[in-house]
């Protein structure tokens, strides 16, 4: 079984600090999961938490905690790297620079947390990104090349699954390529929402390791965005409900003006969305 420990043995001491960098930013992303303690609470309890500097209760993190998280996991590889507010937002978003090979990048850890842990390429890693906080304090970040940072994936052995998701996108965003891909004859006015949720239960909701609910509801607005089609995304709904030491995912669909509702379960590591009525 991965843990955090076993993920910073498999680091190669010969590698660059750009590989190990990237080698962690991505594959320590799955042992934490969003607080829903703190997201799913009013705005004076989450003031309030900050006003105290935030509560840890790691692996359930904010992106405060998670920013701190990388830094203390960079600095024990000798890795200079700071938290810093990315905002100026009255609870501002706290990311990371972290100093590689060639200057200081911005990263921001919970905002690629899904995508790290889903299998998807993090867009805000070695970015200039557009808040104004970062780019007046911080002018010495440096914008990696998009081929650099495929170079740095190669080199690590890592992939993603951004061109299996295109080729789904392809074949189900519209309607005449989905009656086909089901079989159907061209044309074919059939409400296909139930036959996608059940492939989304037959080939994408076990990919990658996300386990956090904020992260898999993530999951599902991301399956809904490429495998969907716009009619069909305007009649689903993802709800987090129950209370946040009790929390359950519900997938609410609209089908021929009858509303469904799946809920997901787990069971023996494996999720399924179960349709309730």
């Amino acid at each position: 079984m991965d843990t955090i420990e076993s993920t910073l043995n498999n680091v190669n001491h010969s590698w660059t600090k750009d590989q190990v960098i990237r080698y962690l930013y991505i594959k320590l992303a799955r042992f934490v999961q969003r607080d829903l303690i703190y997201f799913l609470a009013s705005d004076e309890q989450k003031e309030y938490e900050y006003s105290k500097g935030f509560i840890n209760r790691f692996p359930n993190i904010i992106c405060s905690t998670l920013a701190d998280f990388y830094v203390n996991i960079f600095n024990k590889f000798g890795i200079n790297s700071k938290k810093v507010k990315a905002n100026s937002a009255k609870i501002p978003l706290f990311s990371v620079i972290v100093e590689g090979e060639n200057g200081w990048y911005y990263l921001d850890p919970i905002n690629d947390l899904f995508s790290n842990q889903y299998g998807i390429k993090p867009f805000f890693f070695g970015v200039i990104p557009k808040y104004n906080t970062i780019q007046n304090n911080y002018k010495e970040l440096v914008k990696l090349p998009n081929e650099y940072v495929d170079e740095l994936d190669k080199s690590l052995d890592i992939t993603f699954r951004d061109e299996l998701f295109k080729m789904y996108h392809q074949k189900l965003a519209h309607k005449d390529n989905a009656n086909e891909f089901f079989g159907l004859p061209r044309g074919t006015r059939i409400d296909l929402k139930e036959r996608k949720i059940e492939l989304y239960n037959e080939k994408f909701i076990n990919l990658g390791n996300v386990d956090g609910l904020f992260e898999r509801a993530q999951l599902y607005k991301y399956l809904n965005d490429r495998i969907m089609n716009k009619t069909e995304k305007k009649n689903i709904c993802i709800k987090i409900i129950g209370t946040p030491t009790n929390p359950e995912l519900l997938f609410v669909v609209k089908i021929n003006q009858e509303v469904s509702y799946y809920q997901e379960t787990k069971k023996e590591d494996k999720y399924s969305l179960v349709k309730k009525r």
